[in-house]
């Protein structure tokens, strides 16, 4: 395992932050929808469309 100087696990900090960029994309993708939902009037499947949201994140 690596360690940065203050002893705290590399491998651990970076699995977090991975976790982090993740769950922003995913908070990103759904405000997006629910705004598009909100002006545009569109269905849930009509707003990803639109926002051409990929098959693995609309299974989220």
């Amino acid at each position: 395992m690596l360690y940065c100087r203050y002893g705290k696990n590399i491998e651990a900090v970076g699995k977090y932050a991975g976790q982090k960029a993740e769950n922003t994309r995913i908070n990103v993708l759904l405000d997006s929808i629910r705004n598009l939902m909100a002006n545009m009037k569109p269905g849930a499947e009509q707003a990803m469309n639109v926002l051409e949201i990929e098959e693995h994140d609309r299974e989220i």
